[in-house]
């Protein structure tokens, strides 16, 4: 049994809740989910799930930050299952929709639930930590993702840190957060969440990659796993779908799909990731939106980038990553998707690892299916 708000996706005895979008009006759906057995709550979904909650005996970790939460929560979810049984957020359904869902998934034998959060203004955070009440917090790190909403970095940090609510009345256990202090405005982040009666654990590291980690150990640990039990947890960590999913194409040619959405942070996140190949490294790049001011710099940034992660060239993807450039390594720009697949197609080489990452509205996933067409 389950709770879903997709009526294609009902079977006998599931609880669905019809919700009015933009586009479609679940009521609507009412009699094809009772002729496929399944049963109707009519309730408001996210008000709903709050009262649930307050039913939950699990550990609830909010996981948050800039870049890295989907990783951060796949990584932890590999990790705590091989002692614990946890559920977590599918994908990345981090909004009003999915939060509520996520906390519906759990039930009396669920023993940790990673909830992952995102938000992309003021109050979005804090009208998910309404529903979510997380006794654990991870912030993955405070970068300039979504800036040109929020206008500075410090304002990213204060609208992350919403997540941080004094305790309800229920809740009566102690609560921790990770905080990463190699990332920006540690200090605050971890004031607003002292001021909310969080015990504060610190974590950092050298790259994005070993800052996940290193939390993702420190979580562990802070569970009484053991080292090696969170080592061999690693070894079961499964990406979510386009989010650093490796490949291996024809003429030895290993694809990295990384192409879900891209943010300065998210991007440095994965050339960091390919330090550890040995091959002939591509960047294939599609523009980073929503970073206002921010952007030609942010883009500019990413060239020095990839030049320090070893990257050998960099193909880019619309208007704004015209100011990806460097006199280091080779830049290709194109605005034009099938020149981009063209340019592409004639550079390959045997043994080369390519990377594709762009924002959302990119659609990147094209250039990643049309890799795999052509090398198949």
């Amino acid at each position: 049994m389950k709770y879903t708000i997709d009526s294609r996706a009902v079977e006998p005895g599931d609880i669905f809740i019809p919700v009015k979008g933009e586009n479609h009006d679940g009521h609507a759906f009412i009699p094809d989910v009772l002729a496929k057995g399944g049963r109707v709550l009519d309730v408001d979904l996210a008000k709903y799930a709050a009262q649930y909650r307050k039913k939950l005996t699990c550990h609830v970790i909010g996981i948050t930050g800039s870049a890295g939460k989907t990783s951060v929560k796949d990584q932890l979810y590999a990790v705590l299952s091989q002692k614990f049984k946890v559920q977590r957020t599918l994908e990345n359904q981090n909004n009003e929709v999915g939060v509520p869902l996520t906390l519906l998934s759990a039930d009396h034998s669920t023993e940790i639930l990673l909830v992952e959060m995102g938000m992309r203004h003021r109050g979005d955070m804090k009208y998910l930590a309404k529903m979510v009440r997380p006794s654990h917090v991870v912030i993955t790190n405070i970068g300039i993702t979504h800036i040109e909403l929020l206008k500075t970095q410090r304002n990213i940090a204060l609208a992350k840190s919403e997540i941080y609510l004094p305790a309800s009345p229920w809740q009566k256990s102690d609560r921790y957060t990770w905080v990463n202090y190699d990332a920006g405005y540690p200090e605050l982040v971890a004031e607003k969440a002292q001021e909310a009666g969080y015990k504060v654990l610190p974590f950092g590291g050298q790259s994005l990659p070993e800052q996940n980690i290193n939390v993702c150990f420190a979580v562990g640990r802070h569970f009484g796993m053991s080292n090696e039990e969170i080592q061999e947890g690693f070894k079961h960590y499964q990406p979510s779908k386009h989010r650093l999913i490796k490949s291996k194409l024809s003429d030895d040619i290993v694809l990295l799909d990384d192409a879900y959405n891209a943010n300065p942070d998210g991007v440095k996140y994965a050339l960091q990731y390919c330090r550890q190949f040995s091959q002939r490294r591509i960047l294939i790049l599609g523009d980073m939106l929503e970073l206002g001011k921010f952007s030609d710099n942010a883009h500019k940034e990413m060239a020095a980038a990839a030049v320090d992660a070893g990257f050998s060239m960099i193909f880019t993807y619309g208007p704004k990553s015209y100011a990806v450039e460097t006199d280091l390594i080779s830049v290709v720009h194109t605005e034009d998707r099938n020149t981009l697949h063209t340019l592409v197609k004639s550079e390959l080489k045997s043994g080369d690892l390519v990377l594709v990452k762009g924002s959302r509205g990119m659609k990147m996933e094209e250039t990643v299916a049309f890799l795999k067409a052509t090398y198949a």
